[in-house]
Parts: C-alpha cells; sequence; structure tokens
C-alpha cells in the first residue's frame, strides 16, 4: 500500500446539504452505478453527479466540501465485479454515532442483493499481553452485536457477517479489502472541514466504490 497521506489535511467550508438527504455520485457519468440511480429513485433522493478531479488531493477536497452529505466516490471497479455473493462492507467504530453507517449499509445491500459484513478494528498496537486489550476487544464485540441487531431491525432477513478485526481502523479499508462497497462515515459538516485518516485512505486505496454516510456536525 502506498505510504502517501493527505489525512486531516483542512480544505474549504462545506456545502449546505441537501433537504432530501439526496446522493452525490462522484465520478464519471458512466461509472455511477446503476443500483445507486435505482436505490435513489425508489427511495425518493435525489442524484447529483459531481465530476471526478484528477489528482486524490482534489478528490478528498471535493469530499471535505461535501461534508454533510451522502457522497459515493465511484470509480471503473464495477468493470471488475468480485465473483460470488455480494459483499457490502461497513466500517463501524461506534454506535450509535455511526448509525448512520449501517441505514445506508442495509439499503445498499437490498440494492445489491448483497450480505452485509460490519467491520470494527483492534489496533496490533495492543499486543497480547496489553493493559486494556480485554476491554478493548470486549468494546468491539458490544459494538459488532448492536450493530447485528440494527441492522436485523432494519432489513429483516438481511444477511449479516460480522467481523472484529486486529488492524488499524484506516487498514480496514485498503487495497486488500473484499467488497462491491465499502461504507463508512463521512466528514461532519464543520469549519474548517476535514476528511480524516480512515476516509482518506478508503479514498486514495479501496478496490471498490465508497459510500461516505452523512453524519451531522
Amino acid at each position: 500500500m502506498s505510504q502517501r497521506s493527505t489525512a486531516l489535511a483542512p480544505f474549504p467550508t462545506p456545502r449546505p446539504a441537501a433537504d432530501d438527504g439526496g446522493m452525490v455520485v462522484v465520478a464519471g457519468v458512466p461509472d455511477v452505478p446503476a443500483w445507486m440511480v435505482e436505490l435513489c429513485r425508489r427511495s425518493g433522493r435525489s442524484v447529483r453527479i459531481e465530476p471526478v478531479p484528477g489528482p486524490v488531493e482534489d478528490r478528498i477536497g471535493l469530499v471535505a466540501t461535501l461534508a454533510g452529505r451522502n457522497v459515493l466516490v465511484a470509480g471503473p471497479h464495477d468493470a471488475h465485479p468480485r465473483p460470488g455473493t455480494a459483499r457490502v462492507v461497513a466500517a463501524v467504530r461506534d454506535l450509535p454515532s455511526d448509525a448512520a453507517v449501517l441505514t445506508e449499509a442495509a439499503a445498499a445491500a437490498a440494492a445489491l442483493d448483497a450480505v452485509v459484513v460490519p467491520v470494527h478494528g483492534v489496533p496490533l498496537s495492543f499486543g497480547e499481553r496489553s493493559v486494556g486489550l480485554t476491554e478493548a476487544l470486549a468494546r468491539g464485540h458490544r459494538v459488532l452485536d448492536a450493530a447485528v441487531e440494527r441492522l436485523g431491525a432494519d432489513v429483516p432477513g438481511l444477511t449479516v457477517l460480522p467481523r472484529l478485526l486486529r488492524v488499524r481502523p484506516h487498514e480496514l479499508v485498503g487495497e486488500e479489502l473484499e467488497a462491491d462497497l465499502l461504507v463508512l462515515g463521512g466528514p461532519r459538516p464543520r469549519i474548517p472541514a476535514r476528511v480524516g485518516l480512515v476516509g482518506c485512505s478508503a479514498v486514495q486505496h479501496a478496490p471498490c466504490p465508497v459510500l461516505l454516510a452523512a453524519r451531522p456536525a
């Protein structure tokens, strides 16, 4: 994985969010996933396309200005779909703060006929004998148990496969991710707007479309 990072870089003031909770798709027009267009049509949400900027720094900057909106960063991934059952991976750090991540993941999974894989990372910096490791693991399991319960309530019958991984959170969303869609929390609409380490890593390195769920300030 590239060591280059633009994490925590400040960008201009966020744009006002749409009232209908619409989706902003950062993509070239041919790369907009058909399932996303259909999902928004069925839910009555608007879809607006923003052209993909060239340098990755500009792409992250655009995502920052869209803080407070649902943003799908698409690309040429759909030309090479994964074999087998579709997977929507939802990166969950904490609940209820990441509730929007689960809501968007469940809706996308229903549109894709996919399973949802909520993931939570516990860093390897917690050694096997580290003080706090037991609590960190227990907390991770509690977060995932709550995620499974919430997803099941949102979409009864949805297949949910939770995973607790010993990695840093930003490593969950890199090049080795096995997913057809990655969902994580987007930047909060603050001034200056910032895209955090996990979001930057996802936009730069994820091998699939990335959906950044809108979060309040």
